[in-house]
């Protein structure tokens, strides 16, 4: 996946993801939501064939970067899960 990082500061961040929709952008969003570092984390696509660009501000000058982290890494891990799951239902 390709990202342009659009603004970066100590408690804001706005990084476009090329080439994701909303199925991914809504289940990035939900995951961020759940640190409590995370003040807003929202996504707008400002036209039907444009890029999503997600922002993420935190409470207290928290890096915004590290909620985008730890909720890519708890999505690709149920994925590896749900991974495992459907190839042991094809055994």
């Amino acid at each position: 996946m390709n990202i342009t990082v659009l603004e970066l500061s100590e408690d804001k961040v706005k990084i476009a993801l090329i080439g994701q929709g909303h199925t991914f952008m809504n289940a990035l969003i939900s995951e961020i939501q759940k640190d409590p570092t995370v003040d807003v984390a929202n996504y707008v696509i400002e036209f039907q064939f444009s890029d999503p660009v997600l922002t993420v501000t935190t409470y207290d000058k928290k890096d915004p970067v590290a909620p985008i982290i730890a909720a890519c890494t708890r999505i690709s891990a149920a994925c590896n899960d749900l991974l495992k799951d459907v190839a042991s239902v094809k055994k």
